[in-house]
C-alpha cells in the first residue's frame, strides 16, 4: 500500500509538471482585458454588452485601470465586467515592469505590465486571454465572437503582424533593445490588439522572472513565439492595426469584422456601432460564388471588373461573421481551388489575386516555423550555450531579487551578446561554404518556373566584416545564401500557402543576382519558385498567388 500510495504521488507530480508544455488551447474559460488609464464610459458600456454576449461562449470581460487613484469601486458595472487595479510594488515585486518601455532605466510601469503580471501569475484560469488597448475599435460584439472561436483554439500568439529579424540586426528601429535579452531570430509586431494561450503565457513568466523585466512588448511576443517553435496567427482582422491613422465610417462599414486601431473618439465609436445596426437590419447581406466563377470561366464580362471585385469583396466582408468557423475554413478551401482553377485557364492575375485574398480574409493560415540558422554549432557556440543556460537555471532556482541574482542577469546578458555575435559569424561562414553547390542548383530551379505571388516580405541588410548580411520581415521558413561575398538587398512575396492541404510546410531562399528563389515541401509535394530582386522599402500588400507545383512572381520586374 505504501508503494503504490508513493506512485500515485509521482504519477500526480509529473502531470502537474507536464500540463503546462501539453494542454491544449481552448476557447473555454478565456478572458479579454483592455488596458485603459482611466476608462471612458463608452468603454465600461461596450465592455458590458461584450460580456452579456461572451457569457454564450465562455469569454470573461476584465478592464485593467492603470490609474491607481481612480476609485473604480464608484463604478456602476455587473458582475460580467471586472475592474482591476495593481500596485507599482506588487509589479516591481514580481517584475513585471518596462512592458512598454522604449529606452532608459526607470522602471516604467503601465497597464501592459499590470495586465501581463494578472494573467502570466496571479490568475491562471483562462486558457485564452486577449488584450486591447483602450483605443482600438471593435465595431461589434459578433466581430469579436467570430475572431475568437475562429483562431484561439488552436493557436498561441495572434497579432496584427509578423515581420522576421533573422540575425539579430540591431540598427534599425527598437531592435537593439533585443540585444542581450533574445539570441536570433527576432520577431516583431504592432501590439495593440494581442491574443495569448496559456502556454504562451506561462512562457512569458518564465522569460520575465530570469531577465528580471518585461522586454519591450512589440517584439517580445513574437520572438518568444519564434523561438519556442509555438503556432502564430496574424489575422486580416488585425491589419486595420495602425501606428497613426485617420479611420472614417466608411472603412469601418466595409470591414466590420475588423479591429481598428488608433479611435480615440470614443463617442464617435459607439455612433458608428449604432449605425452598423441599423444598416444590418436593413440589408440582407449575402455571398456566393457565382459571380467570381463566371469571371474564372470567362462568361461574364465587365468595363469596370476593379469596382466589380471590390464589391463583391466587401459583400464578404459583411457577411463572413455569420459564418461558424468550420464554414469560414471551407470557405478558405473554395476560393483556394477557385483560384487554382482560374489560374489554370490563363484568366486574368487580378481575378486569381482576388481569389487569394478572399482565402486569407476567410482563414488565416499560422505562419510557418523559422529554420536553424546554423547547422554546424562552433566549439565556442555550444560552451556559450552552455553558460547561459547554467545562469538561466542558478536565476530560477534564486527566491529574490538579490544582488547575485542581478550579477547572474548581468552576466547572462553579456553571453547572450556574445553568442549573437558568434552566431552571426557562423552564418557568414556556413554561407560561404555552401555557396560553391548552391548556385548553380538555384539556377537551374529558377529556369523552370511559370505564374504568380501573395504579400511582400523586406530583408534589411546588416553588415559583418565586408560581408551583408539580412534581417527578412517575412511568414516563409528562410536559409540565407551569399552572392560574390555578399546578400543583396531584395524584396520578395511570400506565399501564403494557398492551394496546401497541409499547414506544415518546409522552405528554403536562395538569392542570385538576378531572382530570389524558394523551395518548399509540403509532404511528400514540392514546389520552387522564382522571384525578382525588389527594392527595400516598396509597400507590403501586394498580392500574389501560388499554383499546384510551382510559381514565379512576375509582380515586381
Amino acid at each position: 500500500l505504501y508503494y503504490l500510495l508513493a506512485m500515485t504521488v509521482s504519477l500526480l507530480l509529473i502531470a502537474s509538471l507536464l500540463l503546462p508544455h501539453c494542454m491544449n488551447v481552448e476557447a473555454r474559460n478565456s478572458a479579454l482585458c483592455y488596458l485603459s488609464y482611466r476608462p471612458a464610459a463608452e468603454l465600461l458600456e461596450f465592455a458590458q454588452q461584450l460580456a452579456e454576449d461572451a457569457i454564450q461562449y465562455g469569454v470573461e470581460i476584465f478592464i485593467m485601470v492603470d490609474d491607481n487613484n481612480f476609485n473604480i469601486s464608484a463604478i456602476n458595472t455587473s458582475s460580467n465586467v471586472r475592474l482591476l487595479q495593481i500596485s507599482r510594488e506588487k509589479c516591481l515585486r514580481h517584475n513585471y515592469h518596462k512592458a512598454i518601455n522604449t529606452g532608459g532605466t526607470w522602471q516604467y510601469i503601465t497597464s501592459w505590465d499590470k495586465a501581463l503580471l494578472y494573467f502570466c501569475a496571479l490568475n491562471q484560469n483562462y486558457s485564452f486571454v486577449w488584450f486591447l488597448e483602450e483605443d482600438v475599435f471593435i465595431p461589434s460584439v459578433q466581430a469579436f465572437r467570430s475572431l475568437h472561436e475562429l483562431y484561439s483554439n488552436t493557436t498561441d500568439l495572434i497579432v496584427p503582424r509578423h515581420e522576421l529579424n533573422l540575425i539579430g540586426s540591431d540598427g534599425l528601429w527598437l531592435w537593439i533593445m533585443a540585444s542581450g535579452k533574445f539570441l536570433p531570430p527576432w520577431a516583431c509586431s504592432m501590439a495593440n490588439a494581442v491574443g495569448f494561450s496559456r502556454r504562451m503565457l506561462i512562457a512569458m513568466d518564465q522569460f520575465v522572472q530570469w531577465l528580471g523585466e518585461v522586454p519591450f512588448h512589440e517584439f517580445f511576443f513574437n520572438t518568444l513565439a519564434v523561438q519556442l517553435n509555438f503556432t502564430i496567427v496574424t489575422p486580416t482582422e488585425l491589419n486595420t492595426i495602425e501606428y497613426a491613422k485617420v479611420f472614417f465610417y466608411k472603412d469601418i462599414r466595409e470591414q466590420p469584422n475588423n479591429m481598428w486601431h488608433p479611435i480615440k473618439d470614443f463617442p464617435k465609436g459607439k455612433m458608428w456601432r449604432t449605425s452598423l445596426v441599423n444598416e444590418t437590419s436593413k440589408h440582407n447581406n449575402t455571398f456566393d460564388l457565382d459571380n467570381l466563377e463566371m469571371l474564372c470561366h470567362g462568361n461574364q464580362t465587365m468595363t469596370n471588373i476593379e469596382q466589380h471585385l471590390k464589391d463583391l469583396f466587401v459583400r464578404f466582408e459583411i457577411s463572413k461573421s455569420n459564418f461558424s468557423s468550420n464554414v469560414r475554413r471551407l470557405w478558405r478551401q473554395r476560393f483556394s481551388d477557385l483560384a487554382e482553377e482560374c489560374q489554370k485557364r490563363n484568366v486574368s492575375q487580378e481575378i486569381v489575386s482576388f481569389a487569394i485574398k478572399l482565402a486569407d480574409h476567410a482563414y488565416k493560415l499560422p505562419e510557418p516555423p523559422v529554420p536553424e540558422l546554423v547547422r554546424i554549432k562552433s566549439t565556442n557556440h555550444i560552451r556559450l550555450e552552455r553558460e547561459i543556460n547554467e545562469m538561466k537555471q542558478a536565476i530560477y532556482q534564486s527566491s529574490s531579487n538579490s544582488t547575485t541574482v542581478t550579477e547572474l542577469r548581468k552576466q547572462a546578458t553579456n553571453l547572450i551578446k556574445k553568442l549573437t555575435v558568434e552566431i552571426r559569424q557562423e552564418i557568414v561562414e556556413e554561407e560561404k561554404l555552401r555557396k560553391q553547390t548552391t548556385t548553380l542548383s538555384t539556377l537551374s530551379i529558377t529556369s523552370s518556373f511559370s505564374t504568380t505571388t501573395t504579400t511582400t516580405t523586406t530583408i534589411r541588410s546588416f553588415s559583418i566584416a565586408n560581408t551583408t548580411i539580412s534581417s527578412l520581415s517575412s511568414s516563409t521558413q528562410v536559409t540565407i545564401v551569399m552572392v560574390n561575398g555578399q546578400l543583396d538587398k531584395v524584396q520578395r512575396q511570400h506565399d501564403h500557402q494557398m492551394f496546401d492541404r497541409v499547414k506544415t510546410r518546409m522552405c528554403s531562399v536562395g538569392v542570385n543576382t538576378e531572382k530570389l528563389t524558394t523551395e518548399c515541401t509540403v509532404g511528400a509535394s514540392r514546389w520552387s519558385t522564382g522571384h525578382s530582386v525588389g527594392v527595400v522599402g516598396a509597400p507590403l500588400d501586394t498580392p500574389s498567388v501560388q499554383v499546384g507545383g510551382q510559381y514565379t512572381d512576375t509582380a515586381h520586374p
